[in-house]
């Protein structure tokens, strides 16, 4: 039998019911909802309902799908649920047992909507988007739009939910903080539905606001799962709510990962932490976001605050073997990683029959205990959340009983229209950085001298970026500036008059930028200073060297010998001078990717941060320097056991502060940690790649780093420098060189430090030639977009379904961009290639670019002179086209006004 009761607008509920039996007859239920104008008598063997032109739905219901007559088809009319009730609906068959932990009646005395055994559905609507739950933890969410998509969602239920029928409660307006819907499962399992659109009411806004406000139709989830009943389950480790994924439909979002993939779902992202790492044990990277958006228009956030988060999208459906668990290493234990997400084998064609397991899954879990990821914060004691972070139960959980999983969810029709709803969510940082930082191209030591930097070669590099024609823009000089870390000295050996290099440099034309970071070297002054003062982080008793070579797989293992041998012979030599070397730890110390044991700072403490800062720019004053790279900032780099002075609620919480109470407070800085720390006004720089061509964290990862960086809403992005890091002995050839400086020079920022008159004078010739475009096509726009940027977040670089969210063609192009909606950038990325083609969104396009043939294969370096917008030829998009690139060209087309039309190509 199918019951149908229907809330009114403002969710009351007032029934009266009576149960017969009758011989022939199903049985059926007697309703009075709201009044008596609203009576009826429903009898259900099938339902269907059907909207009219009124606005109703009608119900037909029908004891013999063969028999039609009057006296068994009854047609009844409800008001559209779509007017803002919630809707309950309730199916059983039989009579209730004897012996029912249930009462009979699914109402209240007084008339209110109440829990029932009868219950499979329950439907929560907003503006003109609905929500439907059922009993068994499945949810559907689906949009106004025609021919949308419904995504389909599940509540992951544990073993004891399953004893019994759940419970639905739509209570008066006030209760539970105005929730639209509570349904509760046995064992205290509950989940909790508000509309969006009461968002800006009472606690609710404390508990959704700073992370969601953006939503303005949709629902806010709060899935809370008592700890109690995840024991002796093996399949379910917290409050997780995981998403279908479907084939056709894409997903953006989520973080920077070691191998960029784009569209997400090309990868096969393992279930492990979602906060910033430094080469995580599934891939993770250092800048991650909590949202995605999909091509449909679905909106999917996460509380970033949500203690042990953890995410996984189409993970392998083999996990890991215990014995060889994924782990987190530094420096040369990077070697003995594998290179993840892995891509799934089937590359977009019915990619969820090939290995992966077909959903976005996000967990609140209960503890980080995972036999198949290794990772610092399983040896850490987080806070509880305070318990007005809590959702107010019914059953009146305490903090620490229970894992809470809050998401909000919203079906905006397509993707531009899914990811500004996020990107209004987050804090914007009201200013753009400063114009030099995008103007100017900023050249850094790293990749050539790494940690052997001196004061000769700053000044050296300084003159040759002006002899071969660059502008002067940021020098910043990389680690091992400091004699020791921390202490904020110039090596006097390396640097023996750095007041003299900093002023000659500004008379240069630079500003002079160094590198810092939150770590301390034992043996520093400023070691010893901040371990007096209580400002490090204290830890545990660290592991023994054998202990750390014992840990994980074989792939760890190896990885830790060899990092426990370099940290103890100081490989490379003289990087361990006042540390006493670096094979055994003490209580407090980490590994990090240098080789000297090291302290972090504790940024909890107030005091602390405030004598950080009051160094730096004491030391700023003295010597005139312009600003800092802030680099790590990532939780992963904590000593063993790790205790803060004032406790960590989740990990993400250090990098916040790392980026908020330090970054800030320099107008000219750079950090490569992020999370939730969209209103930083500085640049946020991708991770160190390497000097390779693929998607491996090398040029093919560039473009899915920059346009998953304008998704999460940081769209100030810094690319990595050109040509790479130079690791292991890489090294760029020219055609790599070219080529990656062409994929940068196109981004907000661009960044420096192999010199490209050091591969070869064809590189530097299209270097340079990269250079003048950028500062042709890229610079006028960008004052506009960057203030724009700084105001909404709506990115400065987009992705080609910008233009056109309903053009599918776009969706899974990961080598091409936007500036703006008239340039689109298409760099060539794969090696050796000398044509590519390009995808034209819908408008009228002319290709632009620079004539720079003639002076590659002569002497002249006019480049300016040299730029052409093919006005003979004008394609109208949506097209492919196959276009020349040869090395010193870069494909690029501008939207054009010309009324000479050439339709080329064929729609995607």
């Amino acid at each position: 039998m199918l019951i149908e009761a229907l809330a009114s607008p403002c969710g009351h509920t007032r029934t009266e019911h009576a149960l017969t039996d009758r011989i022939g007859w199903p049985r059926c239920l007697h309703t009075r909802v709201g009044d008596k104008r609203h009576y009826r008598r429903m009898l259900v063997r099938k339902h269907a309902e059907m909207r009219n032109s009124d606005g109703f739905v009608e119900s037909k219901h029908c004891s013999n799908k063969n028999d039609k007559s009057s006296d068994t088809w009854q047609t009844c009319k409800r008001r559209d649920a779509l007017a803002g009730g919630t809707m309950l609906v309730v199916c059983t068959s039989g009579r209730y047992s004897s012996n029912s932990r249930y009462p009979c009646s699914p109402w209240k005395h007084d008339g209110t909507a109440v829990a029932s055994e009868l219950a499979t559905e329950w439907s929560v609507t907003d503006g003109e988007s609905e929500l439907l739950i059922r009993n068994d933890g499945t949810i559907n969410l689906s949009g106004p739009y025609p021919n949308e998509w419904k995504q389909n969602l599940s509540l992951k239920l544990p073993d004891q939910a399953l004893v019994g029928p759940a419970r639905g409660f739509t209570g008066p307006p006030g209760a539970l903080d105005g929730v639209a819907l509570s349904v509760e499962w046995p064992g205290g399992i509950q989940l909790h539905v508000w509309r969006a659109s009461t968002m800006h009411s009472g606690r609710l806004e404390d508990k959704f606001s700073t992370w969601a406000y953006g939503i303005d139709q949709g629902y806010l989830l709060e899935f809370v799962l008592q700890k109690e009943s995840l024991r002796k389950q093996s399949c379910v480790c917290g409050a997780e709510i995981a998403l279908e994924l479907c084939d056709g439909i894409h997903w953006f979002g989520g973080a920077h990962m070691l191998r960029q993939l784009w569209p997400l779902e090309r990868a096969q992202w393992e279930i492990g932490p979602l906060y910033p790492f430094d080469h995580g044990p599934n891939g993770l990277g250092s800048v991650v976001g909590c949202h995605w958006v999909s091509s449909t228009g679905s909106v999917v956030m996460v509380d970033p605050k949500t203690p042990l988060l953890h995410f996984g999208l189409n993970s392998p459906t083999t996990s890991q073997n215990g014995r060889s668990p994924r782990y987190f290493g530094v420096g040369v234990q990077h070697l003995a990683q594998p290179i993840l997400p892995l891509i799934d084998p089937a590359q977009g064609t019915h990619v969820f029959k090939h290995g992966g397991d077909g959903f976005m899954h996000i967990q609140a879990r209960s503890s980080w205990e995972d036999r198949n990821v290794l990772h610092p914060w399983q040896s850490f004691d987080f806070a509880e959340v305070p318990s007005d972070e809590i959702c107010s139960s019914r059953t009146g959980n305490r903090p620490g009983d229970c894992a809470v999983l809050r998401l909000a969810l919203a079906a905006k029709g397509d993707a531009r229209n899914a990811t500004v709803t996020a990107l209004r969510s987050l804090r914007c940082p009201g200013q753009p950085p400063l114009s030099i930082l995008l103007e100017r191209s900023i050249w850094t030591t790293w990749a050539t001298s790494h940690a052997d930097v001196t004061q000769s070669e700053v000044l050296a590099l300084s003159r040759n970026i002006l002899k071969n024609e660059f502008r002067p823009g940021v020098l910043e000089i990389d680690d091992r500036w400091q004699a020791r870390y921390g202490d904020l000295k110039f090596d006097h050996e390396k640097f023996p008059d750095p007041k003299q290099m900093v002023k000659d440099l500004h008379d240069l034309g630079f500003l002079v930028t160094l590198w810092v970071m939150p770590f301390f070297q034992e043996g520093s002054q400023a070691y010893r200073e901040a371990s007096e003062r209580g400002y490090l982080v204290k830890g545990g008793p660290p592991p023994t060297a054998m202990q750390e070579i014992s840990v994980g797989g074989v792939g760890q293992r190896l990885g830790s010998t060899v990092k426990v041998l370099v940290d103890e012979y100081d490989w490379p030599p003289g990087h361990w001078e006042g540390g006493g070397r670096g094979g055994q730890l003490r209580s407090g110390q980490f590994r990090w990717w240098g080789t000297q044991p090291v302290g972090a700072l504790d940024l909890t403490n107030n005091t602390a941060i405030d004598w950080f800062v009051a160094r730096l720019k004491r030391f700023q004053d003295n010597f005139g320097i312009d600003g800092f790279k802030f680099d790590a900032g990532e939780p992963c780099f904590l000593p063993k056991g790790a205790v803060t002075s004032r406790p960590l609620h989740y990990p993400g919480q250090y990098t916040q502060l790392w980026v908020k109470q330090v970054a800030s407070q320099f107008p000219v800085s750079e950090v490569r940690s992020a999370y939730s720390t969209t209103e930083y006004s500085g640049l946020i720089r991708m991770g160190d790649r390497d000097t390779v061509w693929g998607l491996d964290n090398g040029l093919q990862s560039l473009i899915p780093a920059l346009l998953t960086s304008s998704i999460l809403g940081y769209p100030f992005c810094l690319p990595d420098m050109i040509g790479g890091n130079a690791y292991w002995g890489q090294y760029p050839d020219t055609e790599l060189m070219v080529r990656w400086a062409q994929v940068s020079v196109m981004m907000p920022a661009v960044q420096w430090s192999i010199p490209p008159w050091d591969i070869s004078d064809i590189a530097l010739k299209a270097c340079l030639a990269a250079e003048r475009a950028r500062e042709e096509v890229l610079l006028p726009r960008l004052p506009m977009l960057a203030r724009m940027a700084s105001q909404t977040l709506v990115p400065i670089c987009r992705p080609l379904w910008w233009l056109d969210p309903t053009d599918e063609e776009t969706f899974a192009i990961d080598d091409q961009f936007l500036i703006g909606d008239d340039v689109v950038v298409a760099p060539v990325v794969q090696e050796g290639a000398r044509w590519r083609k390009v995808y034209l969104p819908k408008g009228e396009w002319t290709q632009w670019g620079i004539d720079s043939h003639v002076n590659i294969n002569g002497t002249g370096r006019s480049y300016h002179r040299h730029f052409y917008t093919n006005a003979d030829m004008i394609f109208i998009g949506p097209c492919w086209i196959v276009v020349d690139a040869p090395i010193e060209r870069l494909p690029i087309f501008m939207k054009s006004d010309d009324s000479s039309l050439l339709t080329v190509g064929t729609a995607g």
